[in-house]
């Protein structure tokens, strides 16, 4: 099923307990924060019904169905590459969040981890996932996937936290037809757009944590579900608004992100797809990360290429554009953006497969490799281009100001820069600026998707150490080298060559 905007934005009023800015929101839609959240939301839905875009988002389910695409696991490198350039497409388009990313993300990682587990242990979670995912297609819901619990104390696990046990997500009753969950989940993106969310651990647990190790689907209307939005970078989206803060006004940035209260929530059995399997919470928590990743991949190759753009146009505008050391910055930048984007289309092309299943997940080295790259020179990038924009990013007029008939002529005077430029041209690009390099971009851009630490980590995990280190015993002449796939199927250089030398050399002894 493929649902339309008007059917979506219908859905949403249902009654949800969801508060802005210390007051209870009666409807998302009309909200006068929330609904550019839930107009960025819709773009999930424009799309598939839109004839130009109809044939990348829309796919043949199994029943030969039509369904949004992203509710279809991922099989081959060409269903990651399709994935990505439906996340490209939805945030080169401006008001694209994706609502789905993170639940299909979340979604395709419990569905390799259910594999495992039924495998490891006998459990039936692989039907239970594939019949909700069947639900999704046949609903066409928006789904989000809520991660990251509040935590507490860092330094004491979710059981030995002392002020109370509700930091992490757990189970506090096991029933006859379901489950009784409590906690709280953070961060949670696209929440007051989503329908429901898929609800996991973020952190591997040992036994004595057995009662966080779950997962699970639920409507984000449930009885006992709070959900608190954060502050929200604009108070309301209009002309004013669009023109001072042009990236900020059109996606709704930080309205989208709640925090996620459960408070003794119901779940049924058939929604349940990890209870207590502790021993697989680090897989699922690596596996939503790594499907993760190829969407903030994505979404920051857009972000880059509109940070570089901007680089362009103001060097452009300020008349600098063919000054030397400006043209090294925009190189480098050109460099850093063209990086992070064919890395992260590598990290689809070279997938990795699931065994003994038919499930692929995008290469956990360069996925990680790519948003790594992006994260730990992103203040660097930024730092460039407001070098080359000049002060005026800092303290830049006001669209009151544009717009007041006694200081219009004066801003259209003195903050030309190159005659052929229109002022307001130099201005936007310059606000444009301001709020891409508002403080929430920057703490985003390093922590979105993951920290550095944990990119590294993932790195580590992943490295094909056993090359490495054959690479170093060859040339080093240390035996081992040769049980290494790709440097134990090369020829044993030099000694493959001398022999058919030495007739060579024999005619020089005396």
């Amino acid at each position: 099923m493929i649902r339309s905007v008007e059917q979506y934005l219908e859905s949403l009023r249902d009654e949800r307990v969801i508060y802005c800015l210390g007051e209870r929101v009666k409807d998302v839609t009309t909200h006068p924060i929330l609904k550019t959240v839930i107009q960025s939301s819709a773009m999930d839905y424009f799309f598939p019904n839109d004839p130009k875009y109809r044939d990348l988002f829309v796919a043949k389910n199994e029943d030969g169905e039509d369904v949004h695409c992203l509710f279809l696991s991922p099989k081959n490198p060409d269903n990651l590459l399709r994935r990505r350039e439906i996340f490209l497409t939805s945030w080169r388009t401006g008001g694209g969040t994706n609502l789905h990313c993170m639940g299909v993300d979340a979604l395709d990682a419990s569905r390799v981890v259910a594999g495992r587990m039924d495998k490891k242990l006998g459990t039936h979670y692989v039907e239970r996932v594939e019949a909700y995912r069947k639900h999704l297609q046949k609903s066409d819901l928006g789904i989000t996937g809520a991660m990251t619990d509040v935590k507490g104390d860092r330094s004491l696990r979710p059981s030995k936290q002392l002020k109370h046990q509700d930091y992490y997500v757990r189970v506090v009753d096991r029933q006859k037809d379901g489950i009784v969950v409590r906690g709280a989940k953070m961060h949670i993106s696209s929440t007051p757009g989503a329908n429901e969310a898929i609800v996991m651990p973020c952190r591997a647990h040992g036994e004595e944590d057995q009662d966080y190790a779950v997962i699970f689907a639920v409507p984000l209307n449930a009885k006992g579900i709070t959900l608190i939005t954060m502050e929200p970078t604009m108070r309301e989206r209009d002309e004013e608004a669009a023109w001072d803060y042009p990236v900020s006004a059109v996606t709704g940035h930080l309205a989208s992100e709640c925090m996620i209260v459960f408070d003794d929530v119901f779940v049924p059995w058939e929604r349940v797809f990890m209870c207590g399997e502790w021993q697989f919470s680090r897989d699922i928590t690596y596996l939503f990360a790594t499907f993760h990743r190829l969407f903030g991949s994505s979404r920051m190759t857009t972000e880059l290429e509109m940070l570089t753009g901007i680089g362009a146009l103001m060097a452009e505008y300020n008349g600098l554009e063919n000054y030397s050391h400006i043209r090294d910055k925009l190189a480098w930048l050109v460099m850093y953006t063209e990086a992070v984007d064919i890395i992260g289309k590598a990290s689809c092309l070279f997938c990795e497969k699931e065994p003994d299943s038919n499930l692929v997940y995008p290469n956990i080295v360069y996925i990680n490799t790519a948003k790594y790259m992006f994260a730990d020179n992103y203040h660097q990038a930024t730092k460039i281009v407001q070098d080359i924009c000049g002060g005026i990013a800092a303290t830049i007029p006001t669209y009151r100001d544009w717009m007041n008939p006694e200081t219009h002529p004066l801003l259209e005077k003195y903050l030309g820069g190159k005659a052929s430029i229109p002022t307001e041209y130099r201005l936007r690009v310059a606000r444009l600026l301001k709020d891409l390099t508002h403080s929430h971009f920057q703490v985003g851009s390093i922590h979105g998707e993951g920290s550095l630490s944990a990119q590294r980590m993932f790195l580590y995990m992943g490295a094909n150490w056993g090359k490495y280190k054959a690479a170093a015993k060859k040339a080093a002449g240390i035996p081992g080298w040769e049980e290494e796939t790709i440097y134990g199927s090369l020829p044993d250089y030099p000694s493959c060559i001398s022999s058919k030398l030495q007739a060579t050399d024999d005619s020089y002894k005396v």
